[in-house]
């Protein structure tokens, strides 16, 4: 308690709890002050100090409730939090309710401010070690804002798990602080596939179930969620072993930025799991085939649209789960490009022939836009065996397996 609550600034919100109102109604104070001051009325240590004691007495004296204990909930019916309300009769452990706190202060909040906590003892104790050193952040810097060790908790844990972390040095090359245009410091949401990847790298488990939340106001529950750590890791190995470790080793800070952020965490916990098709990178479902016009890929391709379009390949190969596709995509994608040089006078029939194959948003689409071109070649093998896999694919698969044939052309064709 003293850690967060016995300084001028708040490492966490006390919520409606006596360690933030407990000499009557607090004074009105400027956005300002309500940022930097961390909305406390009172400074003194005295008085801190009266503030813990009179939660410390509450806690021992009433029954828990939202205003003691986090994540609870209220005892008025008509409150916004009343859901949480039972006529059965709970045990009041007042232990308890100090946990409630300290696993509330383990969270990791995400950019899009659902909460994760994990019960995994080494990962509680690496996110444990950043705090203390949030706490000299906010003495260090007088113009960051307080109240918001979720976050930090998601800087800091990115931080502990990245591959270049060195023990030595724990805060070498940490910039967690952005400057807004007032000057005051804050605190960047850090995106929720960097931290399970770093799980997943630092940890070796196969799967681990999370509990997502949001306290606010009104409190918000996903639920508890397993995530498929290797599942998530496959894109990272995959991207490795196909360009090259030294590429994804280069690359590696700007591909995992945009791996899940194709549709959200809390969209991706609808499907009752997290794993590879919550990677789901921004964009890539645009240049998916769909009955109306798909996006085309451009032929020109500079170096970052390269890695973004790396990124969608190896996505959607760890999604079809079956690396043949991947060599069998690219020389089906060569051997379109020979059918559309194969003839000079009759070029522009041959690409568009290639493009309403390439528009094809069903397997039997595909097959039927593929007559024609099998039509004007002699050699017709490497088209038979297409064929085949496609009659064996799941239907769920096609979209991707085209659109993976689709960048591999594109990037052949540049």
């Amino acid at each position: 308690m003293p850690l967060f609550f016995d300084h001028h600034k708040y490492m966490m919100t006390a919520g409606n709890s006596p360690l933030e109102n407990s000499f009557g109604k607090i004074p009105k104070r400027s956005k300002w002050d309500d940022m930097v001051n961390g909305r406390k009325p009172f400074e003194t240590p005295e008085r801190r100090q009266e503030r813990i004691q009179k939660m410390i007495h509450k806690i021992e004296t009433e029954q828990a409730d939202a205003s003691i204990a986090r994540g609870y909930g209220v005892v008025s019916e008509t409150a916004a939090t009343s859901g949480q309300m039972t006529n059965i009769v709970l045990p009041d452990n007042k232990e308890d309710i100090y946990l409630s706190w300290i696993g509330d202060g383990l969270g990791i909040e995400f950019d899009n401010k659902l909460t994760i906590l994990f019960n995994h003892e080494q990962i509680l104790l690496d996110i444990f070690e950043g705090w203390s050193y949030y706490r000299q952040y906010l003495e260090k810097y007088p113009l960051l804002k307080g109240n918001e060790i979720n976050k930090w908790n998601g800087r800091w844990i990115s931080h502990r798990y990245d591959l270049a972390y060195g023990g030595d040095d724990p805060l070498a090359g940490f910039n967690p602080l952005k400057s807004d245009i007032n000057g005051l410091f804050k605190l960047e949401p850090v995106p929720w596939a960097n931290v399970i990847i770093g799980i997943a790298q630092k940890n070796s488990i196969e799967n681990i179930v999370g509990y997502l939340y949001y306290i606010d106001k009104s409190n918000t529950t996903i639920g508890f969620i397993p995530f498929k750590l290797q599942d998530i890791m496959r894109p990272n190995q995959l991207y490795a072993k196909i360009f090259g470790a030294a590429e994804w080793s280069q690359n590696r800070r700007q591909i995992e930025k945009l791996y899940g952020t194709g549709i959200g965490l809390k969209a991706a916990c609808q499907a009752g799991c997290i794993g590879i098709p919550a990677m789901e990178p921004k964009g890539l479902k645009d240049f998916l085939p769909k009955e109306k016009r798909t996006k085309q890929i451009s032929r020109k391709v500079d170096e970052e649209q390269k890695i973004i379009f790396s990124t969608y390949l190896i996505w959607i190969l760890a999604m079809l789960n079956n690396e043949k596709l991947w060599d069998m995509s690219r020389e089906f994608a060569e051997l379109l490009l020979k059918y559309e040089a194969g003839a000079a006078k009759a070029r522009r029939d041959r690409t568009n022939n290639v493009n309403q194959l390439f528009e094809s948003a069903s397997t039997k689409q595909f097959l039927l836009n593929l007559i024609p071109i099998i039509e004007d070649e002699e050699e017709k093998s490497g088209y038979e065996n297409i064929g085949k896999v496609l009659n064996m694919m799941p239907k769920d698969n096609f979209p991707y397996f085209n659109t993976l044939i689709r960048f591999q052309y594109a990037l052949l064709n540049k």
